[in-house]
This record gives structure tokens, C-alpha cells and sequence, in this order.
């Protein structure tokens, strides 16, 4: 299904601005929940450790993202487009569980506090693995259909408009729920995403791609080998040398 909007991907202009609406729907996920969600937490009286739990549970998805890149690429949709199946998907599957935790209540009964602020903690997770998955696809897609000379330009915007979406979701669900119930503020997210899924990514007309070699086996096969090689790669590249070795650990 494409929508009848101009392909934004034929011109330069166009490129620069889809890529940066698509983050956009990356930073509106993060600043409504890192910032907007944990600030109504402790307004509701729960307390740093809890919070902090909520909080340190929604960036886990993105230190693992790099296991979604050999799905996205295996599992495509040469009819829908390898990267826009799977950006158009990530965004549905996103309002989708941020409206399935907007009814969870994590503070009604105190002796089931633990188990509902457990499973909207897991919602929200979950939501921003798909957040986490997008990110794989969109940058995919860039990379494969951006020119040489644009992609600094690109990465630019890309970034900002993965701040100006922090800004929408946080200060924006924020600035609203002052002067409406809070839970409205997820209906709010939800359409931004939404927006932003019916006028970007559906009309975008992805370039046809050569199809993809790949070794004889079923998908899940094939997954498994582009991980096992990456991670061998990886362990490689900070083994080689003794300043890599080093590097790691530091970063660790």
C-alpha cells in the first residue's frame, strides 16, 4: 500500500527530510518515557529506586539492537520494500503497545504495585525494542539510498530530529498534561507516531534492491550465522591489538 504523496526519496530535499521525520518517531518514544512517564512517577510518589528500575529498563533494547540488523535483513518484503516493511511495521507495533499500557495503573493496590509497575515496566520495554528495531531499518534504508555527499548532511539532521522528537514526547506530554489527564498524553504520542507513519513512511517508494545472496538453509539459520560472524568479528577487532584490548575495557 503507498499512499498518493510525492517520493520523498527521488530528491535530495526529500531524503534529508524523511530521514529526519523517520527520527523523529525515535525520539518521541524516549522523551515520553524517560522524561514524561518518570517525571508522572514520582509525581504519583514512587520512589527513586523504582523509577530508576523504569528508566534503566527502556535503554537495554537499544545495547542489543545490533542482533535486529541480520533480521532485518533476512526477513524482507521485496513487494512492501526490505526497510519500509519494517520501519511501517515497527511504528504500528510502537502505538500499539503504548496503548496497551496506558490502562496498566503500576500504583492502584499497594500489594499488587510490584506486579503492575513490573508488566508496564515490560510494556514499555517492549515498545522501545520496536523503537530500538526501527532505528536498524531506518538507518539501512539511508545507507542504501543516500548519496555520498549527503549522508554528513543526512546524520545531522537524522540527530536533530531525534531531539526535536525528546522535546515533542517529554517537554510536550508535559506542557499537555498540565492541562489534561495525564493518560490523554499517550493518545497524544500515539497520533504523532501515527502522523508521521500515514505520511512519510507508507508513501515512501523504496528503491528495488538485487536480491540478496545468502547461504543455503532456512532464515533462522542464516540469522544465526550473521550473528556468530559479527560477534566473532567484533572480538577480533578489540583483541588484535593491546590499546583495542584496552579501549574495551575502559568502555566496560
Amino acid at each position: 500500500m503507498r499512499l498518493p504523496f510525492p517520493d520523498l526519496l527521488a530528491t535530495r530535499n526529500g531524503r534529508l527530510t524523511a530521514f529526519s521525520l523517520l527520527y523523529v518517531t525515535e525520539g518521541i518514544p524516549l522523551g515520553f518515557t524517560a522524561t514524561a512517564i518518570a517525571t508522572q512517577m514520582r509525581r504519583q510518589g514512587l520512589g527513586p529506586v523504582e523509577i530508576g528500575a523504569f528508566v534503566g529498563s527502556l535503554y537495554l533494547p537499544w545495547a542489543f539492537k545490533w542482533i535486529a540488523g541480520p533480521i532485518v535483513d533476512t526477513i524482507t518484503s521485496e513487494r512492501f520494500g526490505r526497510r519500509r516493511t519494517w520501519i511501517v511495521g515497527m511504528q504500528i507495533m510502537m502505538i500499539l503497545t503504548l496503548l496497551l499500557a496506558l490502562p496498566v495503573d503500576y500504583r492502584t493496590n499497594i500489594r499488587l504495585l510490584f506486579w503492575n509497575f513490573n508488566l508496564f515496566t515490560l510494556l514499555i520495554m517492549v515498545h522501545n525494542a520496536f523503537c530500538a528495531t526501527q532505528d536498524v531499518a531506518i538507518d539501512a534504508l539511508a545507507v542504501g539510498v543516500l548519496k555520498e555527499d549527503e549522508r554528513g548532511m543526512a546524520n545531522g539532521f537524522m540527530f536533530g530530529g531525534a531531539t526535536l522528537g525528546q522535546a515533542v514526547g517529554g517537554s510536550g506530554a508535559l506542557f499537555l498534561a498540565a492541562i489534561m489527564p495525564f493518560k490523554l498524553t499517550y493518545l497524544f504520542v500515539a497520533g504523532s507516531i501515527g502522523l508521521i507513519t500515514l505520511f512519510v513512511a507508507l508513501p515512501l517508494k523504496e528503491p528495488r534492491l538485487p536480491p540478496r545472496v545468502r547461504a543455503a538453509g532456512n532464515a533462522l539459520k542464516a540469522i544465526g550465522g550473521e550473528l556468530q560472524a559479527f560477534v566473532g568479528e567484533t572480538w577480533r577487532t578489540f583483541s588484535t591489538s593491546r590499546a583495542a584490548t584496552i579501549g574495551l575495557v575502559y568502555a566496560l
